[in-house]
């Protein structure tokens, strides 16, 4: 972890709560910060050492995890909790992940079926567009 910064000691962002499934896949690869319920989506993490690449940026595969768990809770402010996988995903990476700061995604839902989901949205951080992405999600019981 950054001197000085650890899960216990960091300040959350005004508005944001810590996910709580610590043993999940997304738990160990976060921890991820959710915005409170509400319209507005939201999930971020603090860019640590483990979501670093060789080169002290973020890694892209730390990115696309974020917009992967940022496409259900896009989904669920639209449509409310549901059980659901990733069908597709794209991503286009506009500029590196800087460390040792909140990255934020957000997006919008586009279309609801009955099984498919569809949404799109952005990664940010510092002001500036990380990434972009888009993708479908299929509803599972």
């Amino acid at each position: 972890m950054f001197a000085g910064m650890n899960n216990s000691t960091r300040n959350i962002p005004e508005g944001w709560v810590l996910q709580n499934h610590a043993d999940t896949f997304s738990g160990r690869a976060g921890p991820y910060y959710f915005r409170e319920d509400g319209p507005t989506p939201g999930v971020g993490f603090y860019a640590e050492p483990h979501h670093m690449n060789l080169g002290g940026v973020a890694h892209g595969g730390a990115l696309m995890t974020l917009a992967d768990i940022a496409l259900w809770d896009i989904c669920r402010r639209k449509i409310g909790l549901f059980r659901g996988v990733t069908v597709t995903m794209n991503t286009e990476f506009l500029r590196p992940g800087p460390a040792n700061c909140f990255i934020e995604a957000t997006g919008e839902t586009l279309a609801v079926g009955k099984n498919l989901l569809f949404a799109r949205g952005v990664i940010n951080a510092k002001g500036r567009m990380l990434m972009s992405f888009s993708g479908s999600l299929k509803r599972i019981d």
